[in-house]
């Protein structure tokens, strides 16, 4: 129970930090569903499929390839692409489109009943220009680091049971970076996510609320996001055992 209540202080101060945002300009509340595979076709190497949905933000198919170090922090790169859709501005109707070549570098770890997991993310985002409402044959460029630290309490201490609950917390901070961001390196948006999952066999299901702080046009202006989000993570395994790679 102890530890159960380090986790619920670090939700309070989490979520406390996000409230004390300088300027708030926008709230919206939103939905937001997200289906997660990843395919091991060997010890080494896995593929990586993704889509998310979100109310009046955006839709997003991404794929990749993935080599598994095998090592003790469970060490894991992919490299990947993706296209978005992003919903127009209030009075428009013209969704952008988005050409996104991604990379990621992911490692987990564990203390007692809590599973740490840490995402270092790096994309190339080639967002395609409107004009009036219009989309124009020209691409606005810019880098995006992203880095996510999240941990899960096993609420299910039965090692042998069918279905393991469990608690999680997350955190993610995104950079923006290029000669057409300001100054070169500008705060695109933070997310704070809590919430509940459930693991049966393959499959795990997560419901969380998730608050999302976004760096407006106008530098120090901020839209806050409330979502309501449920994903599914699903693994397949097509390994061999005689496969050594």
């Amino acid at each position: 129970m102890k530890r159960l209540g380090c986790f619920l202080i670090l939700v309070i101060l989490l979520s406390a930090n996000t409230t004390k945002s300088q300027n708030i300009t926008s709230r919206d509340t939103r939905v937001w569903l997200g289906y997660v595979t990843q395919s091991r076709v060997s010890n080494r190497f896995s593929l990586w499929n993704d889509s998310h949905w979100v109310s009046h933000g955006f839709g997003i198919l991404r794929t990749g390839a993935s080599y598994h170090f095998n090592n003790k922090a469970n060490v894991v790169t992919t490299l990947g692409y993706a296209h978005l859709w992003i919903y127009p501005a209030p009075g428009n109707q013209t969704f952008r489109p988005e050409h996104r070549a991604w990379g990621q570098t992911t490692a987990t770890h564990k203390l007692n009943d809590f599973n740490f997991f840490h995402r270092l993310r790096y994309e190339a985002r080639f967002k395609r220009t409107i004009k009036e409402d219009h989309l124009l044959n020209e691409f606005n460029f810019n880098y995006r680091l992203r880095y996510l630290f999240q941990t899960k309490y096993n609420l299910t201490q039965q090692k042998d049971a069918k279905q393991k609950f469990y608690a999680l917390l997350s955190d993610e901070v995104a950079y923006n970076l290029g000669k057409e961001i300001k100054s070169g390196f500008r705060l695109d948006q933070n997310r704070i996510s809590v919430g509940i999952g459930c693991a049966v066999k393959n499959v795990s299901f997560q419901l969380a609320y998730l608050n999302q702080l976004q760096e407006s046009a106008t530098a120090n202006t901020f839209a806050m996001n409330h979502h309501a989000q449920f994903l599914v993570f699903h693994n397949f395994d097509f390994r061999k055992k005689h496969n050594p790679l």
